[in-house]
C-alpha cells in the first residue's frame, strides 16, 4: 500500500482554480514563488512541481540534500532558504525567469512517504517588457549591434556586463575600464565589442560579429556604478537563415541558369538536424550531405559549441588534421575519403557516451569566409541496466565499465534514488574512498577496484545485499563541477515484480 501511495504522487492533478499569481518581467535577476507553512516541517520533504512539464519536478529540498530528479530546464536556477524546514518559509527562488517559465507551480510536502495537505499552488507569469528592442538580422552578416545607451554620465567605476538569459555561463561581454572581455562564454570569444569611448559617451551597445543562428535569444545589458545598478536594457535578437539562393537580378532566367553552371555559384546556407542514440552503440554518424558546389581548397571543420566548446575534427587539403583536436575526441572521429567530391561531410563518432551530448557545427570555409554550415544536435541517452540478486547473496556488483579516457582528478559518486529521497552509497575522490560521505546504511558494505579511473572500471560491489537495497542507483563522474559521464543501474531481488 505504501508503494502504491508513492507512485500516485507522480500524477499531478490541477485542483485549485484560484492560485495566487506572481507577475514579473523577463530580464529580472530572480523571482520568488511564495509557500508558507506555520506547522512543524523539520522532517518534511518539499517538492516543487510545474504542471504540464515532463519531468515535472522543478526543485526538491531536504536536509543536506540536492535535487536529483530536476527538469534540466531549471538546472542551476532554483534554490530555497537553507533553513526553510526550520522557519516554514518554503518559497522557491527562480533565477533569470524566462517567458517559457510561465505556468502553474505546485509546492508539495511529504513526510515518511505520505503527502501532507493542503497543497500550495502559485501561478507565474513572465512577461516580455513592452520597451524591449527586437533586432532581426540574417546570419553571417558582418556584424549586428544590440542597443544600450545610458542617459547618466558614466564614471571610471562604471561596469557594463552583457549577458544572455538561459546561457551557461551567461556572460557574453564585460566592459571594465580598458580590460575587455573577461569571464566570457567561449561561444562569443573574439566576436564581441563595445563602441570606442563607451565610458565617455554612455553608449554601451554590444557589437556582435558574424551572428549565427545559435546566437538567437534574449540579451541583457547591465550597467553598474559603485555596485549599484543604474540601467538595465533587454534586447531580443533573432538571427534568421539566409535565403537558399544568392540575391541576383533575374533579368533572363535562361542566362542566369547558364551563368550559374559556368561560374559554379556557391552560397551560404545552414540546416539543423537532431540525432538520438543510446550509450553503448559502436558509433554514431552526425549527418551532413550538401548540394553546394565545394571548391577544392575549402576547409571543413567540425566543432562543438554547447554545452562546452571543443574542436572535434578538421579536414583540409585532402587530409584530416587532428593536431588541434580536443583530447576528448582523439582517435574517435572519422570522415569518409574525398568528402569534397562526394559532398558527404558527415562525421562518424566512435563509442558515443553521455558527455558527447550537445550541439555540433560543421563549417565549410574558404579564406575565413563561410561557404555553408550544418548544425547537429546529438543526444546520447544512458540506458538503465538491471541487476537481479537474491537477498541471501554475499555480494552483488553494479556494473560500469568504459573504454573512454577518464580524468585522473575526477570524482566518482554512486547514489541510490528513491521517489523523493536519495542516499550517497560510495564516493571516490583524490585517489581514495571517502567513507565519511557515505550514508550510514552503506558504510563498510561497498568497495570499488583499485585505480578505477585508470582502469575504466567504476563498478561498485555491494556486500550483503538485502530487500532494503533494491532501487535505482546512479554513478556520475564529475570533473570541475560538471557531470561528464553517467550510468544508471536498477537493483532487483529475484522473484519480486518491482
Amino acid at each position: 500500500m505504501k508503494m502504491k501511495a508513492l507512485v500516485g504522487f507522480l500524477t499531478l492533478v490541477h485542483v485549485s482554480q484560484q492560485s495566487p499569481t506572481v507577475r514579473v518581467y523577463e530580464g529580472v535577476e530572480s523571482v520568488q514563488l511564495p509557500c508558507q507553512d506555520s506547522r512543524e516541517t523539520e522532517d518534511t520533504t518539499v517538492v516543487w512541481h510545474r504542471y504540464g512539464s515532463n519531468p515535472s519536478v522543478v526543485h526538491l529540498h531536504q536536509h543536506m540534500f540536492e535535487t536529483p530528479f530536476q527538469n534540466q530546464h531549471y538546472s542551476g536556477r532554483t534554490s530555497m532558504s537553507a533553513d526553510a524546514l526550520e522557519t516554514g518559509d518554503l518559497s522557491l527562488t527562480l533565477k533569470e525567469p524566462h517567458h517559457s517559465d510561465s505556468g502553474v507551480y505546485l509546492c508539495q510536502r511529504i513526510r515518511e512517504g505520505v503527502e501532507l495537505f493542503p497543497r500550495y499552488e502559485v501561478e507565474l507569469q513572465v512577461k516580455v517588457p513592452q520597451h524591449n528592442s527586437t533586432i532581426s538580422v540574417y546570419e553571417r552578416v558582418w556584424s549586428v549591434q544590440l542597443p544600450c545607451q545610458s542617459s547618466w554620465f558614466p564614471s571610471e567605476d562604471t561596469k557594463v556586463v552583457w549577458s544572455r538569459i538561459g546561457f551557461n555561463p551567461s556572460t557574453v561581454h564585460q566592459h571594465l575600464d580598458e580590460k575587455e572581455p573577461r569571464f566570457q562564454n567561449q561561444h562569443y570569444s573574439g566576436r564581441t565589442s563595445t563602441p570606442m569611448f563607451a565610458l565617455i559617451t554612455g553608449d554601451f551597445s554590444l557589437i556582435l560579429k558574424e551572428p549565427q543562428l545559435s546566437d538567437s535569444g534574449v540579451y541583457t545589458c547591465h550597467v553598474h556604478n559603485n555596485e549599484k545598478e543604474i540601467l538595465r536594457v533587454i534586447v531580443r535578437l533573432q538571427v534568421k537563415e539566409r535565403p537558399t539562393f544568392p540575391e541576383v537580378f533575374l533579368i533572363m532566367p535562361v542566362c542566369l541558369a547558364l551563368a550559374v553552371a559556368a561560374l559554379g555559384w556557391w552560397y551560404k546556407t545552414i540546416t539543423v538536424s537532431s540525432v538520438v542514440v543510446k550509450e553503448g552503440v559502436w558509433m554514431v554518424k552526425l549527418p551532413y550531405k550538401t548540394m553546394v558546389r565545394l571548391p577544392e581548397d575549402v576547409t571543413v571543420e567540425w566543432s562543438r559549441c554547447a554545452p562546452e566548446p571543443m574542436r572535434v575534427h578538421k579536414y583540409c587539403n585532402g587530409n584530416n588534421h587532428l593536431v588541434r583536436q580536443d583530447e576528448f575526441y582523439c582517435n574517435r572521429t572519422k570522415m569518409q575519403e574525398e568528402p569534397l567530391k562526394t559532398k558527404d561531410l558527415s562525421l562518424t563518432l566512435r563509442e558515443p557516451c553521455y558527455r558527447d551530448s550537445g550541439t555540433y557545427i560543421c563549417t565549410v570555409h574558404k579564406d575565413r569566409e563561410a561557404v555553408t554550415q550544418k548544425v547537429v544536435r546529438l543526444r546520447v541517452n544512458v540506458p538503465q541496466e538491471v541487476v537481479n540478486v537474491r537477498d541471501w547473496a554475499e555480494c552483488v556488483t553494479l556494473p560500469f565499465k568504459t573504454r573512454a579516457r577518464l580524468p585522473a582528478d575526477a570524482t566518482v559518486k554512486w547514489k541510490r534514488f528513491e521517489l523523493y529521497n536519495s542516499s550517497t552509497v560510495h564516493v571516490y575522490q583524490n585517489g581514495q574512498d571517502m567513507s565519511e560521505e557515505q550514508h550510514d546504511s552503506y558504510r563498510g558494505r561497498t568497495k570499488m577496484m583499485k585505480n578505477p579511473l585508470q582502469a575504466g572500471d567504476l563498478s561498485l560491489t555491494l556486500i550483503n545485499p538485502s530487500h532494503e537495497d533494491i532501487g535505482a542507483y546512479t554513478c556520475t563522474v564529475e570533473s570541475d563541477g560538471d557531470v561528464i559521464w553517467k550510468r544508471s543501474v536498477r537493483l532487483k531481488l529475484k522473484g519480486l515484480w518491482f
